[in-house]
């Protein structure tokens, strides 16, 4: 994903990255976060338009992992 995909995406979903969520990973075992690299984009839900995102995404073959937390609500990972 290079940084004209980020531009298109941010004006519909709040980027994160992994690095910046240290609470959600411990609050979430349940997840292998090591096989994602820090630097990893990650778009909640919940603070996105979600079926914009995931349409953008494979539209421009943009790989992704579509998982749930431990309350079940879904988030996507992008491994930079």
């Amino acid at each position: 994903m290079n940084s004209k995909h980020i531009y298109n995406i941010k004006n519909h979903s709040e980027i994160n990255y992994l690095i910046d969520c240290e609470n959600f990973i411990s609050e979430n075992p349940h997840i292998d976060f090591n096989k994602y690299n820090k630097n990893s984009i990650i778009f909640f839900s919940y603070t996105s338009n979600f079926h914009f995102l995931i349409n953008y995404l494979e539209i421009n073959n943009i790989k992704f992992d579509l998982l749930s937390d431990e309350l079940q609500t879904e988030f996507i990972i992008i491994n930079k």
